[in-house]
């Protein structure tokens, strides 16, 4: 995986697989805690799915555990300072350059956002990359206006 610009010195990131190599590890087969890959991918897709729900319809903060800081909905006002994003589909229809205002928001900017502590070590090295279908649902609850998120 390959994150911004030259080489990353971190590059396998800590998937399903990796996850149940660790658990199933300690497991016996015999135990009513074994379970196969699908249904240990299948559990920890409902819960991602369960906190990512809460997060954005419920307005909730989900602390990561062992202090690694929390996830929440990230509402910023927009500063326009000349470097406005152009809405290319706008220009285009009306030969002059658009710019994206966000005016449905009233010039707010919503995102999810990660916090980590300060007393957090070796931070650089975790990325959380939110899924598109995750963005997607923002986006729809934002425009929907089923939720007002806290401005921080």
């Amino acid at each position: 995986m390959f994150f911004g610009r030259g080489k990353n010195t971190i590059e396998h990131p800590y998937t399903f697989a990796d996850m149940y190599k660790d658990y199933i590890s300690d497991i016996d087969e015999g135990s009513p805690y074994y379970v196969s890959y699908i249904e240990y991918v299948e559990i920890c897709s409902d819960f991602y799915k369960a906190i990512s729900k809460a997060i954005i319809d419920d307005g909730i903060t989900f602390k990561l555990p062992y202090g690694m800081g929390e996830v929440y909905v990230l509402k910023k006002k927009v500063k326009y300072n000349g470097n406005l994003p152009i809405d290319w589909q706008a220009t285009i229809k009306e030969g002059k350059k658009i710019y994206i205002l966000n005016e449905h928001t009233k010039g707010f900017k919503y995102a999810f956002f990660w916090h980590k502590p300060l007393k957090f070590k070796n931070k650089f090295i975790y990325r959380l990359v939110f899924t598109r279908s995750n963005k997607r649902y923002l986006a729809k609850a934002i425009k929907q206006k089923n939720k007002d998120y806290f401005e921080r």
